[in-house]
């Protein structure tokens, strides 16, 4: 379908995920959604158009994402950077920065963080940095030393 899934710097994929692209997605409108034209035997000529599927984009996990043992993520969806989708979740929609998702469907269960230090966080995007700077600054990013992360050389 043209589909990317695009992930991002330092994210965590637990076993069993699952990401569900674009060419996964069945016509709706018609009175059966079974995929006749595989057969062939004459059927292929239900064949439908690439642009009468369902398309829902690419699918784009942010920076430093942690994804739970057999979460599934659904065509389309953009999880946002530093959020976490719980073991066995169903990410059938968007997610914010920092906020954590679970259950089929996944909803918003708590952001991981305030409001303002996830916008603080945003900014400094310490998984941009080159090596070197995460080196020299890892324990502040570990013990969530937000002033230090924003004065970091």
């Amino acid at each position: 379908m043209g589909d990317r899934l695009i992930i991002g710097k330092f994210c965590a994929t637990a076993r069993g995920v699952t990401f569900i692209m674009n060419g996964a997605n069945h016509k709706m409108d018609g009175f059966s959604t079974y995929p006749f034209s595989i057969f062939g035997n004459g059927w292929e000529r239900t064949e439908p158009r690439p642009d009468t599927l369902p398309y829902n984009g690419d699918t784009v996990i942010g920076n430093d994402v942690w994804i739970g043992y057999g979460a599934v993520l659904m065509p389309g969806v953009h999880v946002g950077d530093g959020a976490i989708a719980a073991a066995k979740s169903v990410v059938t929609s968007n997610v914010l920065p920092n906020t954590i998702v679970g259950g089929n469907p996944a909803k918003g269960i708590r952001q991981r963080f305030a409001d303002d230090v996830i916008r603080a966080l945003l900014e400094v995007a310490w998984w941009h940095w080159d090596s070197a700077k995460i080196t020299r600054n890892l324990e502040h990013i570990l013990a969530a030393d937000l002033e230090a992360l924003q004065t970091c050389r």
